[in-house]
């Protein structure tokens, strides 16, 4: 038989005594934000674009060129 357990959010006394006293904000006050943050967005970004490049080059590679010229990477 599969054991049901049942949760409720903590009271505000029992959070203070687990966490040491110091606020959910407290504790990432020294944490570098842009870099935990921004890095892996930035990483996602360049993968992204080099993702729409490779795709673009293997367009070209295979013969497309429409009627003016244009390639799919915007060049001639």
């Amino acid at each position: 038989m599969k054991k049901e357990i049942q949760t409720r959010p903590l009271a505000e006394e029992e959070a203070q005594e687990i966490n040491g006293g110091t606020g959910l904000a407290e504790q990432f006050s020294g944490l570098p934000m842009e870099e935990l943050i921004g890095g892996p967005l930035r990483a996602a970004c360049d993968a992204q674009e080099q993702l729409a490049r490779a795709t673009a080059d293997f367009i070209n590679a295979v013969g497309f060129d429409r009627n003016d010229g244009q390639r799919a990477d915007g060049k001639k």
